[in-house]
C-alpha cells in the first residue's frame, strides 16, 4: 500500500500554503468523518506528529527534530517507505497542511477541522497526489481509502 503525504516542489508548497490541494492532480481524494470530541482534543492529537505511530495503523515510524510549526521538516515510514514532508500550514484547531515527496511521487495532504455546535468536530481531509507514473501504481480509490483509514483511527483516538 502507498501512502504519501506532500510534495516540496514550489507549486505544490505554494497551494499547501493557501490551503489547498492539486485539482490537476492525477490522484485525489476528499474524506471526512463527525468526530465525537472538541476540536482542541483532535487537534491534539493530529498536531502531535511524533506520535502518529501509536494511533495511525499505516504509520510505522516518524522522526521530526522540531515542534510543529510551518516550514518544520519530518520524515515519516509507511510500508511503501520513507516520506519526506514539511508542514505549509499549522492553524491549531482548525487546519493542518503538509508537503512531501516518495521516490518521484509528490503530494499534498490538508486537514480541516470545524467545530459543531454539539461538542463534535467535523474532520476533513483533501489530498492529492502527482509524479509520473502515480496512476500505475495508486489511484484515487486507493487514496480515499487510505484517508478514510486515517480519518477512523483519528475517531476511534479521540474518543477513547
Amino acid at each position: 500500500m502507498l501512502v504519501l503525504a506532500g510534495c516540496a516542489r514550489p507549486s505544490d508548497r505554494t497551494l499547501a500554503d493557501r490551503g489547498t490541494i492539486n485539482d490537476d492532480a492525477p490522484v485525489k481524494a476528499v474524506a471526512q468523518i463527525i468526530i465525537n470530541a472538541p476540536a482542541v482534543q483532535v487537534w491534539k492529537i493530529l498536531a502531535d506528529i511524533q506520535d502518529w505511530p501509536s494511533w495511525q495503523t499505516d504509520i510505522i515510524a516518524v522522526s521530526i527534530k522540531q515542534a510543529p510549526a510551518i516550514g518544520v521538516a519530518f520524515e515519516w515510514s509507511t510500508g511503501a517507505g520513507n516520506i519526506h514532508s514539511r508542514l505549509a500550514l499549522f492553524e491549531p484547531r482548525r487546519m493542518l497542511a503538509w508537503t512531501g515527496r516518495l521516490f518521484v511521487f509528490h503530494a499534498i495532504h490538508l486537514w480541516i477541522l470545524t467545530s459543531l455546535p454539539n461538542g463534535q468536530t467535523l474532520v476533513q481531509t483533501r489530498e492529492s497526489m502527482s509524479g509520473w507514473p502515480i496512476g500505475l501504481f495508486y489511484s484515487s480509490s486507493d487514496l480515499l481509502l487510505a484517508d478514510r483509514r486515517w480519518l477512523v483511527d483519528l475517531k476511534k483516538r479521540a474518543e477513547s
